[in-house]
């Protein structure tokens, strides 16, 4: 009896003691401090960590990028959820806490063929019950969404509907400490089966590697599991585009209204020959082939390679992780049938550290795959590639222009080169190619080679890219791998497939707007990476491009005016050119760069052709601010020059041919109020007094020549000058008065004789005759800021928004008011063969007929004046602020 009593007690005991430590684990399970990480299982493709959703909410809403999203489905579901924690947030301060007291992890699956799958995991405060979240979360939804009651995983939870047109149903639940939000339900329980389980993302020795290299106090950080996101991310020719890169990507986000740039590091597997582990043994190089890459690039990869047999060694073992040996073996063994010598011995002799793949697009002339690779010597190049083909090349001259010389050749190792590089370069037919400098450059024809070759004699290359600069000025000056893409439109976003569907955004995302770029820094075991996604300026609108011929880039913005010059070889028109740094260029007709070279100063007003040594060939001069400059058409300065005055030069450079002889008179004014007056050699004139006038002179001086006397026009700020050829007054004027500052004044014939003409600051003619007399004629109020010229027997006026066109009677032909505003000051052109009158106004050309009505096929990019390079073409050169000089057609 005793015994039994005994038994009963113990089990007694034992069962209480049992059921004590059940309700012990049972609430100690519920009462766990979990990190929102440990609801994260460790294969999701992405995983993002925001430590302030409130701030990474605002950061996202104020991108243009992430504004212009909505026609994608994956993407249209992910920011529905955040539009609706954001505005609960907004509307709730208790919900307000929960998501901005600590971080939120937002994971990424990619378990079903049609979408993605992601789950929210916020920690919440200790204050807060779980019956307390989900309460906050169903009242949320009143008016805003429709809620249900639902079980998961045993758990309580709250189906929301957003109702916004988008079918974004979310399961919201409380597990532990953290709230848990999804678009599926199965998802949660998955995650809740990790909590419990303790077998999360983090407890995976890779991942707890790269996420342990998160920095703080940035916008989010985002970690990357290629092999998961190539189940989802897919091209037409790659069904594992992303898969075997590496095993880990984590990058610290910044967003920005029109930037999101991203770094962090890659992590490789250790026992996998994944792709970017061939950049550890790679050292960084510098990115030179930017200045043969052309400013058409809609996409282009690009790889820095110092050592191309270690290289060789780790893509093979590479292809070898991925069971892709066979065709590669076999592109190899062909080539040294063929050759003679192995593909490894050919490109140690040749290959100079990069190779790049670029996509360009010549708009109505085509678009083109090519491949540039850098060598030690172009024509050791060739040589190299004649001997190896073991006869002679077939190849022809391409000659641009009179200036330039290129050999086209038939390639007889196609094909070779981008298997041997990859999956990244197959989509280059390398049938021909040329060398430009020590780069070869393969492409698919004679012709698609041709185009390439004038863009980049037009300098029109990444180098010379503004928007790309202000890209690659947020990377690594030296890399392994840069992969850039311009705009979502471009030809890998074209065959990007998500969950096997066309890749989709919203047109205006589509744009050429935004450039994209990924960069990988090598040589050592974690490399470094960064991701850019930048938005253009906008500044130039693409329609306004129509009737370009060409464009040439600059090595900065250009500035003042083009310059007409003539080619005393061969006849044809060239253009002058300077930038804001005072490099000036000759351009050919065809926009080809023909020399560059550096001057002290800006050029005041124009450019003068002289035959100094009268044998038929000419040099250009002109005048900056402290010298006078004479140069040779190979832009060396002619001996004597330039000269340097003193004081400087306040006015242009004026150039007198008194007897049509060729010995030049060269005259320039001084801030000192002197005039000075120099020879073909560079010599002061003897017997040039140096006259000295009442104020500086800053506008051209003039020459006359009427009945055997000289007339040298001058115009300071207070009135004008007739001089002699020693410089003394020739004629005392009668009517003093000041020119307008951009007042022209020309030479005219009426009843009373020859006369200038011009205006003064309020507007008013006026008709300096040759005697000294002044006949005044009064049209309109002016301001002093007015312009003036006088082209086919009219007067043609401009002033803040209009234009004014009267007869040599001042009787008014029409009065033009621009309703853009004020023009810009200066901007007045009279075109007289075609009848056309332009003004500028924010680097865009207005165009008026004589009779003051607007012209169709206006505005054009640039600023006045243009110069005509073509007639035959009515080809027209001008200066754009953002795209460099210009050429386009006038009709």
């Amino acid at each position: 009896m005793k015994r039994t009593v005994a038994i009963i007690l113990f089990l007694s005991f034992a069962i209480i003691g049992l059921s004590f430590l059940f309700y012990w684990w049972i609430n100690n399970q519920e009462n766990k401090q979990y990190k929102p990480i440990d609801a994260i299982s460790p294969d999701a493709s992405i995983i993002l960590k925001i430590d302030n959703f409130e701030t990474f909410v605002h950061a996202l809403k104020s991108n243009r990028t992430w504004n212009g999203i909505d026609d994608n489905k994956q993407l249209e579901t992910f920011a529905s959820i955040i539009d609706y924690l954001d505005s609960a947030a907004r509307f709730d301060n208790t919900i307000r806490t929960i998501i901005t007291s600590s971080s939120t992890i937002a994971a990424f699956y990619n378990r079903y063929p049609k979408e993605d799958e992601f789950c929210f995991s916020i920690s919440i405060p200790k204050e807060l019950s779980k019956d307390d979240v989900l309460e906050l979360v169903r009242f949320q939804g009143l008016g805003l969404a429709k809620t249900e009651e639902v079980t998961i995983d045993g758990n309580s939870g709250i189906l929301v509907d957003t109702q916004n047109g988008t079918n974004s149903i979310f399961a919201f639940t409380v597990y532990g400490n953290l709230l848990l939000v999804s678009n599926s339900q199965e998802q949660i329980v998955e995650s809740i089966e990790k909590l419990k389980s303790a077998q999360s993302a983090n407890t995976d020795e890779l991942f707890s590697s790269v996420y342990q290299t998160a920095a703080n106090g940035v916008v989010a950080n985002i970690f990357i599991n290629p092999n998961e996101l190539s189940k989802t991310i897919s091209s037409n020719q790659n069904t594992n585009l992303v898969k075997g890169l590496a095993a880990w990507i984590g990058l610290d986000v910044i967003i920005e209204q029109n930037v999101v740039q991203a770094n962090g590091l890659i992590l490789l597997s250790n026992n996998k020959n994944e792709f970017y582990k061939i950049f550890t043994h790679q050292k960084p190089v510098n990115f030179s082939l930017r200045s043969y890459l052309l400013a058409k690039s809609k996409f282009f990869v690009w790889f820095g390679i110092p050592q191309i047999s270690t290289y060789l060694t780790d893509y093979m073992d590479y292809i070898d992780e991925l069971g892709l040996s066979e065709p590669y073996n076999k592109n190899l063994s062909e080539f040294l049938g063929k050759t003679g010598i192995s593909l490894e011995e050919f490109l140690n002799a040749v290959f100079d550290g990069e190779v790049s793949t670029t996509y360009c697009d010549f708009e109505s002339k085509g678009a083109y795959w090519y491949m540039l690779v850098n060598t030690k010597s172009g024509s050791g190049t060739i040589q190299q590639i004649e001997r190896i083909s073991k006869s002679s090349l077939e190849k022809e001259t391409f000659k641009p222009d009179k200036n330039y010389s290129f050999i086209i050749a038939k390639n007889p190792i196609r094909s070779y080169l981008p298997i041997l590089f990859g999956n990244n370069f197959l989509n280059v037919y390398d049938e021909y190619f040329t060398v430009i400098d020590n780069v070869i450059v393969f492409g698919p024809s004679v012709e698609s080679l041709k185009l390439y070759i004038e863009e980049h004699l037009r300098s029109n290359t990444l180098a010379k890219n503004s928007e790309f600069s202000s890209v690659l000025n947020r990377v690594s000056t030296t890399s392994n791998l840069l992969y850039y893409s311009k705009g979502f439109d471009s030809p890998v976003f074209e065959t990007l497939k998500i969950h096997n569907e066309d890749f989709k955004l919203t047109n205006e995302i589509k744009s050429s707007s935004r450039n994209i770029l990924w960069q990988v820094v090598g040589g050592s075991q974690k490399l470094f990476s960064m991701l850019i996604l930048q938005s253009g300026n906008g500044t130039v609108k693409e329609n306004k491009l129509k009737d370009v011929r060409w464009v040439c880039k600059l090595l900065a913005e250009p500035f003042g005016k083009p310059y007409l010059l003539k080619n005393h070889i061969n006849g044809e028109f060239e253009v002058l050119v300077q930038d804001i740094n005072n490099n000036i260029y000759l351009i050919s007709k065809k926009g080809h760069i023909l020399w560059k070279r550096t001057v002290d100063s800006k050029i005041i007003g124009n450019v003068r052709q002289v035959d100094i040594y009268r044998n038929g060939k000419l040099q250009m001069a002109f005048a900056t601010s402290k010298k006078i400059y004479v140069i040779d058409r190979n832009g060396k300065d002619v001996t004597g020059f330039p000269v340097e005055l003193v004081n400087g030069i306040s006015s242009p450079l004026s150039v007198f041919d008194y007897e049509n002889n060729r010995e030049y008179r060269l005259f320039v004014a001084s801030p000192d109020k002197h005039i000075y007056c120099f020879d073909k050699k560079g010599k002061m004139v003897e017997g040039w007094l140096k006259p000295k006038t009442e104020t500086v002179v800053t506008t051209r001086i003039g020459y006359v020549k009427r009945n055997g006397k000289d007339y040298i026009v001058v115009f300071d700020k207070n009135r004008p000058y007739l001089l002699n050829r020693r410089g003394q007054e020739r004629v005392k004027i009668k009517s003093l008065f000041t020119k307008a500052k951009n007042s022209e004044f020309y030479l005219d014939r009426d009843s009373k004789g020859y006369h200038i003409v011009t205006t003064d600051t309020l507007g008013v003619i006026h008709r300096l005759y040759l005697d000294g007399t002044v006949e005044q004629i009064g049209i309109e109020p002016l301001s002093s800021k007015h312009t003036f010229q006088m082209s086919d027997n009219q007067y043609f006026f401009a002033d803040e928004n209009k234009l004014s066109i009267y007869t040599k009677k001042a009787e008014p032909v029409n009065i033009a008011i621009s309703s853009l505003g004020d023009f810009d000051e200066n901007s007045l052109q009279v075109l007289e063969p075609e009848g056309m009158v332009l003004l500028t106004k924010n680097q865009n050309i207005y165009g008026y007929n004589f009779s003051g009505n607007t012209l169709p096929n206006f505005p054009v990019p640039g600023t006045t004046p243009l110069i005509k390079i073509d007639n035959q073409n009515k080809s027209y050169v001008t200066l754009s602020k953002h795209l460099g000089v210009v050429c386009i057609n006038l009709k």
